[in-house]
């Protein structure tokens, strides 16, 4: 059952913070980066509302006005760890994710002119996502493998229409490299290079990988505003559009080994069908999924408070339009016998909210230490969880540091991201010689993430 929690005027954000840190069973993690650099990483994704900070302002560009200096430039460079894992109940059989590493830089510059007009540049990997199951697990044939990468680069550009208002606009490009990956199986006839039939009997199965990859150009863009509400309040808005593009998909087979069954999918088949499943796959061909990827719009609410010169805060809510969610459907085969795959039911994605909360404590003029946490709603029911895209509820805790050093400042950010442990019992399937058919086997998907960043900035 529900909760309802009332909040006072003074409590709302340590009473949030204390909701999110509740510990409770939780896995792998979302699509989205809150950050590609170690400020907003230490921040948790929050920061729409904090003015005179760079790193902030690569998330509204309506907070450049507010910026120190005549030029600002930063450079990061981060790592993004996560891992998933695939448990049968049954057997308490548990598969654990390879390709877990990712490279993630980030770069920001700004430029004011005058008083009320800023100009800056962004990259930043607002996407990510990646993870390969082995041949053992037994999800695999409805997908094994997924891998998004996303590098964004943008123009800003801030106008301050009056000293407590601004507004801003970014737009830019995103470049996309998907890949993704299924297991199959087909049968092995009497004579592979024909159809099975009565006359061209199935003696066993073979099962091999099949993976694709395409890429994508796609525009991207975002608006934001700036509301100084008084001294020590300030209202910031964001939103991103959806990212929509096109990437063409190539398949082919992968290089794992060819494995044999039996005709019932489970045993092993007498030696010496060597030839003919190498026949049978030769007589084969790899065929690319849609093309189609898109990636949700976002918009973000947020709100500051300075406490006063040494705490400040900052709680924003953000919704998801991640019934925008499009990604290319896994490859098949086919075979001289039919087509080759596994169908399982759909599982669209659904709009969420969500909440990101942090703290900024300067305890000298040449130390400042940040912390955060955040919250999401699930973006697809519990049963239709699936390992490879998630949309499991999400939570993530954050923490880092600013150092005065060299005449600029030297920050770390660390987040641990995790989201909600589901059971699913729409994941598994046996696969013999009639073909694929789903069992009602309970699976559990879970999983954790890292990510963290160093970074340098500079005011002139």
């Amino acid at each position: 059952m529900a909760r309802r929690i009332t909040l006072g005027n003074g409590l709302a954000a340590p009473a949030l913070l204390g909701l999110l840190l509740t510990p409770g069973k939780l896995g792998a993690q979302t699509i989205a980066l809150p950050g590609s650099d170690p400020v907003t990483i230490s921040r948790s994704g929050a920061g729409v509302a904090y003015g005179k900070s760079l790193e902030a302002a690569s998330l509204n560009p309506a907070l450049l006005p507010t910026l120190e200096g005549r030029f600002q430039v930063y450079l990061s460079a981060g790592e993004e760890l996560e891992s998933t894992q695939v448990s049968l109940k049954s057997s308490q059989l548990t598969v654990y994710s390879t390709d877990r590493n990712r490279f993630v830089p980030a770069f920001g510059m700004a430029w004011k002119l005058g008083k009320s007009v800023g100009l800056g540049i962004k990259v930043d990997t607002p996407f990510l996502r990646h993870l390969r199951l082995g041949p053992e697990t037994p999800v695999r044939f409805l997908g094994d493998e997924v891998d998004l990468k996303s590098q964004r680069v943008e123009l800003q550009l801030g106008y301050a229409v009056h000293n407590n208002f601004s507004i801003g606009l970014s737009a830019g490009f995103v470049k996309l490299d998907t890949a993704s990956g299924t297991t199959l199986r087909g049968l092995i006839p009497q004579d592979p290079s024909r159809a099975a039939s009565a006359a061209n009997p199935v003696e066993a199965l073979f099962e091999q990988r099949v993976r694709q990859s395409g890429s994508a150009t796609a525009p991207s863009y975002s608006a934001g505003f700036r509301w100084a509400i008084g001294p020590r309040w300030t209202l910031g808005g964001t939103y991103q559009g959806t990212i929509r593009g096109t990437a063409t998909q190539t398949a082919r087979f992968a290089a794992d080994p060819l494995r044999l069954y039996d005709k019932d999918g489970f045993s092993t088949p007498d030696s010496g069908l060597g030839p003919k499943a190498a026949a049978a796959l030769a007589a084969s061909r790899a065929v690319a999924g849609t093309d189609r990827i898109a990636l949700p719009a976002r918009a973000v609410l947020g709100l500051r408070q300075r406490v006063n010169q040494v705490f400040t805060w900052e709680l924003d809510a953000h919704y998801v339009q991640a019934s925008q969610m499009e990604f290319p459907s896994t490859p098949y085969m086919t075979t001289p016998s039919g087509v080759a795959r596994a169908v399982s039911p759909a599982a669209p994605f659904t709009n969420s909210m969500g909440f990101s909360l942090m703290g900024e404590l300067r305890l000298t003029k040449t130390w400042v230490i940040r912390g955060g946490a955040s919250l999401d709603q699930g973006q697809r029911r519990d049963e239709q969880v699936e390992p490879l895209l998630g949309g499991q509820r999400n939570a993530a805790f954050s923490i880092g540091f600013g150092w005065q050093v060299a005449g600029g400042e030297l920050n770390f950010g660390y987040q641990f991201r995790q989201s909600q442990d589901q059971d699913s019992t729409n994941l598994a399937g046996t696969w013999r010689d009639s073909g694929f058919r789903l069992t009602p086997t309970p699976i559990r998907v879970e999983g954790m993430g890292h990510l963290f960043a160093l970074g340098f900035k500079k005011i002139f």
